[in-house]
């Protein structure tokens, strides 16, 4: 069952959490965008935004896409400190271990990069989520293709009014401009490559 967008473990104050919350309040400041102004396009309270920004509430998925919409960015760029590169890419290998790792706070959702970084016409993630994440509790949409297969798991997944049942082999290719979101069925925890064209996380 999915959480509502504010709802959180017990505040508390991360490395990970003080470092995502200061880059939504600089990006809010550059924006000369208000407290309430975000509250109010993004349907959250002032005081838990508030929250979010100080490292003390452990917000959604959901909540943090939202966030990094209104203010024109990307969930991705709250993970990434890189600059665009400087040389044309030839190729790039990817070890496991060494990879690029985005945590979800409190979602227990973890994506990996297979894809050197964020600044490619492609990102390809390696993506773990324990049985009952989810991508949110309301379907969202944005420019471009996307292709998945889950290795081990079960994902239900939503596109507009369609609903699939992904399992051990299964693949999906989808606009993605089409409203969706997926859950983690029961059984075993999810393990899925998903690549995503442009990159928008």
């Amino acid at each position: 069952m999915a959480s509502p967008p504010e709802q959180s473990d017990e505040p508390r104050s991360t490395s990970e959490g003080v470092h995502i919350g200061a880059k939504l309040r600089e990006w809010r400041h550059d924006s000369r965008t208000t407290l309430t102004e975000v509250s109010e396009a993004v349907g959250l309270s002032v005081g838990y935004i508030s929250q979010v920004e100080r490292g003390r509430a452990n917000p959604s998925l959901e909540a943090l896409k939202r966030l990094a919409d209104v203010l024109g960015h990307t969930v991705g760029e709250l993970f990434s400190n890189e600059a665009p590169p400087a040389n044309p890419l030839r190729y790039s290998v990817s070890k496991r271990g060494e990879r690029k790792r985005i945590m979800y706070p409190g979602s227990g959702i973890m994506n990996e990069l297979l894809s050197p970084d964020l600044q490619h016409q492609m990102e390809v993630v390696w993506v773990e989520a324990p049985v009952g994440a989810t991508s949110g509790g309301h379907p969202h949409s944005h420019v471009g293709e996307e292709c998945g297969i889950v290795l081990a798991g079960q994902m239900i997944f939503w596109i507009g009014d369609d609903e699939v049942k992904l399992e051990a082999g299964d693949a999906i290719y989808l606009d993605s401009t089409v409203p969706h979101r997926w859950h983690v069925g029961e059984g075993e925890d999810l393990k899925a490559v998903w690549l995503i064209t442009p990159p928008t996380f």
